[in-house]
Protein backbone atom coordinates (compact mmCIF):
# COMPACT_ATOMS: atom_id res chain seq x y z
CA UNK A 1 0.00 0.00 0.00
CA UNK A 2 3.09 2.70 1.27
CA UNK A 3 4.81 2.30 -2.97
CA UNK A 4 0.61 3.37 -3.93
CA UNK A 5 0.54 6.02 -1.55
CA UNK A 6 4.13 7.35 -2.87
CA UNK A 7 3.57 7.16 -6.61
CA UNK A 8 0.22 8.83 -6.15
CA UNK A 9 1.90 11.91 -4.10
CA UNK A 10 4.19 11.82 -7.15
CA UNK A 11 2.28 12.63 -9.68
CA UNK A 12 0.15 14.92 -7.51
CA UNK A 13 3.41 17.22 -6.97
CA UNK A 14 4.12 17.09 -10.52
CA UNK A 15 0.86 17.88 -11.56
CA UNK A 16 0.80 20.78 -9.90
CA UNK A 17 4.86 22.19 -10.50
CA UNK A 18 4.09 24.69 -13.34
CA UNK A 19 4.71 23.70 -17.10
CA UNK A 20 5.11 27.83 -17.54
CA UNK A 21 6.75 29.74 -15.25
CA UNK A 22 5.27 33.00 -16.75
CA UNK A 23 1.50 30.93 -15.26
CA UNK A 24 3.05 31.30 -12.01
CA UNK A 25 4.11 34.91 -12.24
CA UNK A 26 0.24 35.62 -12.18
CA UNK A 27 -0.10 35.92 -15.53
CA UNK A 28 -3.34 36.21 -16.77
CA UNK A 29 -3.99 33.82 -19.67
CA UNK A 30 -5.69 34.76 -22.78
CA UNK A 31 -8.97 33.35 -23.66
CA UNK A 32 -9.65 32.57 -27.26
CA UNK A 33 -13.29 33.28 -28.25
CA UNK A 34 -15.39 31.42 -31.13
CA UNK A 35 -15.66 34.04 -33.93
CA UNK A 36 -18.77 35.15 -35.39
CA UNK A 37 -18.87 33.53 -38.62
CA UNK A 38 -19.85 37.15 -39.62
CA UNK A 39 -18.54 40.90 -39.71
CA UNK A 40 -20.75 43.85 -40.26
CA UNK A 41 -19.19 46.94 -40.46
CA UNK A 42 -19.79 50.20 -41.70
CA UNK A 43 -16.80 52.23 -43.43
CA UNK A 44 -16.53 55.95 -44.32
CA UNK A 45 -14.94 56.86 -47.31
CA UNK A 46 -15.91 60.36 -47.19
CA UNK A 47 -18.28 63.13 -45.13
CA UNK A 48 -18.90 66.74 -46.14
CA UNK A 49 -21.63 69.14 -44.06
CA UNK A 50 -24.24 67.92 -46.68
CA UNK A 51 -23.34 64.45 -47.34
CA UNK A 52 -21.19 61.32 -46.09
CA UNK A 53 -20.05 58.41 -48.41
CA UNK A 54 -19.82 55.14 -46.57
CA UNK A 55 -19.59 51.07 -47.34
CA UNK A 56 -21.49 49.01 -45.98
CA UNK A 57 -19.55 45.57 -45.60
CA UNK A 58 -20.40 42.50 -44.76
CA UNK A 59 -17.78 39.60 -44.34
CA UNK A 60 -18.48 36.08 -44.32
CA UNK A 61 -15.80 34.96 -42.20
CA UNK A 62 -16.17 31.29 -42.14
CA UNK A 63 -18.28 28.87 -44.21
CA UNK A 64 -21.81 29.32 -43.75
CA UNK A 65 -24.53 27.98 -46.20
CA UNK A 66 -27.28 30.84 -45.15
CA UNK A 67 -28.84 33.54 -47.05
CA UNK A 68 -28.75 36.79 -45.45
CA UNK A 69 -31.06 40.31 -45.47
CA UNK A 70 -28.94 43.37 -45.30
CA UNK A 71 -31.29 45.94 -45.27
CA UNK A 72 -30.31 49.75 -44.18
CA UNK A 73 -32.81 52.13 -42.30
CA UNK A 74 -31.81 55.70 -42.40
CA UNK A 75 -32.54 58.44 -40.02
CA UNK A 76 -34.86 61.41 -40.22
CA UNK A 77 -33.37 63.97 -42.61
CA UNK A 78 -31.72 61.23 -44.74
CA UNK A 79 -31.78 60.41 -48.22
CA UNK A 80 -30.32 58.00 -50.17
CA UNK A 81 -28.39 59.67 -53.12
CA UNK A 82 -26.39 56.64 -54.53
CA UNK A 83 -26.66 52.53 -53.32
CA UNK A 84 -29.17 49.81 -52.29
CA UNK A 85 -30.69 50.03 -49.02
CA UNK A 86 -32.07 46.43 -49.39
CA UNK A 87 -30.02 43.62 -50.47
CA UNK A 88 -30.17 39.65 -50.60
CA UNK A 89 -27.27 37.52 -50.29
CA UNK A 90 -27.44 34.12 -51.61
CA UNK A 91 -26.42 30.72 -49.90
CA UNK A 92 -21.93 30.72 -49.95
CA UNK A 93 -20.16 28.03 -49.14
CA UNK A 94 -16.61 30.67 -49.03
CA UNK A 95 -15.22 33.19 -47.34
CA UNK A 96 -16.57 36.67 -49.30
CA UNK A 97 -16.62 40.40 -48.54
CA UNK A 98 -19.52 42.36 -49.87
CA UNK A 99 -19.57 45.85 -49.54
CA UNK A 100 -22.35 48.00 -50.92
CA UNK A 101 -21.31 51.60 -51.47
CA UNK A 102 -24.16 54.35 -50.13
CA UNK A 103 -23.78 58.21 -50.83
CA UNK A 104 -26.40 59.74 -47.99
CA UNK A 105 -27.72 63.65 -48.68
CA UNK A 106 -28.63 65.94 -45.53
CA UNK A 107 -29.42 69.35 -44.89
CA UNK A 108 -27.98 69.10 -41.53
CA UNK A 109 -25.88 66.38 -39.89
CA UNK A 110 -28.46 64.29 -38.41
CA UNK A 111 -29.27 63.85 -34.84
CA UNK A 112 -30.23 59.95 -35.32
CA UNK A 113 -28.14 56.65 -36.51
CA UNK A 114 -28.08 55.47 -40.24
CA UNK A 115 -28.64 51.47 -38.83
CA UNK A 116 -26.94 48.80 -41.18
CA UNK A 117 -29.19 45.13 -40.56
CA UNK A 118 -27.93 42.01 -41.31
CA UNK A 119 -30.93 38.67 -41.24
CA UNK A 120 -29.91 35.15 -41.24
CA UNK A 121 -31.96 32.46 -40.27
CA UNK A 122 -31.43 28.49 -41.04
CA UNK A 123 -33.88 27.21 -39.07
CA UNK A 124 -31.31 25.28 -36.79
CA UNK A 125 -29.90 28.66 -36.26
CA UNK A 126 -29.99 32.74 -36.79
CA UNK A 127 -27.69 36.07 -36.95
CA UNK A 128 -28.93 39.10 -36.41
CA UNK A 129 -26.85 42.65 -36.64
CA UNK A 130 -27.77 45.88 -36.11
CA UNK A 131 -24.48 48.36 -36.48
CA UNK A 132 -25.12 51.90 -36.10
CA UNK A 133 -23.46 54.71 -38.49
CA UNK A 134 -23.19 58.12 -36.44
CA UNK A 135 -22.31 60.68 -39.42
CA UNK A 136 -18.98 61.12 -37.61
CA UNK A 137 -20.78 61.68 -33.77
CA UNK A 138 -18.76 59.67 -30.90
CA UNK A 139 -20.68 56.83 -29.40
CA UNK A 140 -22.55 57.12 -26.22
CA UNK A 141 -20.67 56.14 -23.53
CA UNK A 142 -21.34 52.39 -22.17
CA UNK A 143 -22.49 52.83 -18.37
CA UNK A 144 -22.47 49.78 -16.08
CA UNK A 145 -25.45 49.40 -13.63
CA UNK A 146 -26.20 51.54 -10.78
CA UNK A 147 -24.92 50.28 -7.31
CA UNK A 148 -28.02 51.91 -5.86
CA UNK A 149 -28.97 48.91 -3.20
CA UNK A 150 -28.36 48.03 0.35
CA UNK A 151 -24.99 47.48 1.72
CA UNK A 152 -24.52 44.46 2.93
CA UNK A 153 -22.77 43.76 6.30
CA UNK A 154 -21.13 40.56 7.53
CA UNK A 155 -18.53 40.26 10.46
CA UNK A 156 -18.80 44.00 11.18
CA UNK A 157 -17.48 45.22 7.94
CA UNK A 158 -19.51 47.03 5.07
CA UNK A 159 -19.14 45.56 1.34
CA UNK A 160 -20.38 48.65 -0.25
CA UNK A 161 -23.38 49.64 -2.04
CA UNK A 162 -25.38 46.20 -3.86
CA UNK A 163 -26.22 46.43 -7.52
CA UNK A 164 -30.67 45.99 -7.16
CA UNK A 165 -32.03 43.32 -9.64
CA UNK A 166 -35.03 44.70 -11.22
Amino acid sequence: MKPVFVMMVMVMSACASPEHPERSRGTAETTVRLQSPVRVTWEEVSRSATEAVVLAKIERVNRLDMPFVMSVELPAGVKLLEGRTQLTLLPNTEAVLVTERLTLGFDAPPEGDAILKLDGDSGAMGFHYKVPYRFGRAAPEERGPSATGVEPVKGGKSFGPSVPLK
